[in-house]
């Protein structure tokens, strides 16, 4: 018996770390014109990670967050000539890598103006970003909730050319309010301030098997195999 509740004393010391894990999260980012970095849950922005009001410079972060939380980025342009985000953001815990233009991205536009979008982590800041995802969820807003982004050109492109720390393979996006299929330029208010937002634990649909990952796949299914005919080794007559 005491064996017993030792093993199950240590399973449950195994399991707690899990329900706690936090993912190691590395970002390379910049916006036309400018932006904002928080992550939250589904419903609420609760932590502040960095702004930037310069879109030729790329800033990188380094940072852990619980498994289940999202990323947020609050964006603004100046409606002039081109507006955009670019970026990619990599869990350092599964190898996985996502770009701004990962489909599994959500925008949302609040339609209140290119001014004044939570830039701080001040509770003033952090309840109006909550408030505009609670909205956002309900479909109250500009753009009836969540939507998908629009993709424009990739890195190196004009008119930013070359945002060094980020991959080519990363294209600058924006939210469409009017159909355009690339709002990234001209220079257009459509709706903003933005907000896009994407899980801390999807997967980017461009992934592949991390290193090892085939091995035990087939390990998998060589177990599989050799079960199956044991089965059938036992069932002959």
């Amino acid at each position: 018996m005491k064996r017993k509740i030792g093993s199950l004393l240590a399973a449950a010391a195994l399991a707690a770390p899990l329900a706690a894990q936090a993912i190691s999260i590395r970002v390379n980012m910049t916006v036309d014109n400018s932006y904002a970095l928080f992550y939250g849950t589904s419903t609420q922005a609760t932590t502040f990670v960095g702004a930037d009001y310069s879109w030729p410079s790329v800033e990188t972060y380094n940072f852990n967050l619980p498994v289940d939380h999202y990323l947020y980025v609050v964006t603004a342009s100046d409606l002039s000539v081109a507006q955009g985000f670019l970026g990619q953001f990599e869990n350092l815990d599964s190898g996985y890598k996502f770009y701004s233009n990962d489909p599994q991205w959500q925008v949302m536009a609040t339609g209140l103006g290119n001014t004044g979008a939570p830039y701080s982590g001040s509770s003033a800041d952090l309840a109006l970003l909550s408030q505009e995802i609670q909205d956002a969820n309900g479909g109250g807003n500009p753009s009836n909730g969540w939507t998908g982004l629009t993709a424009g050109p990739s890195n190196g492109s004009a008119p930013w050319g070359t945002m060094a720390g980020i991959d080519s393979a990363a294209r600058w996006v924006w939210y469409s309010s009017n159909g355009d299929t690339d709002p990234t330029s001209p220079g257009f208010n459509h709706n903003e301030w933005l907000v896009f937002r994407i899980a801390v634990a999807a997967r980017p649909t461009e992934s592949v098997p991390l290193p090892g990952t085939i091995g035990l796949l087939g390990l998998g299914i060589a177990a599989l195999g050799l079960a199956r005919r044991k089965a059938s080794i036992s069932q002959r007559p």
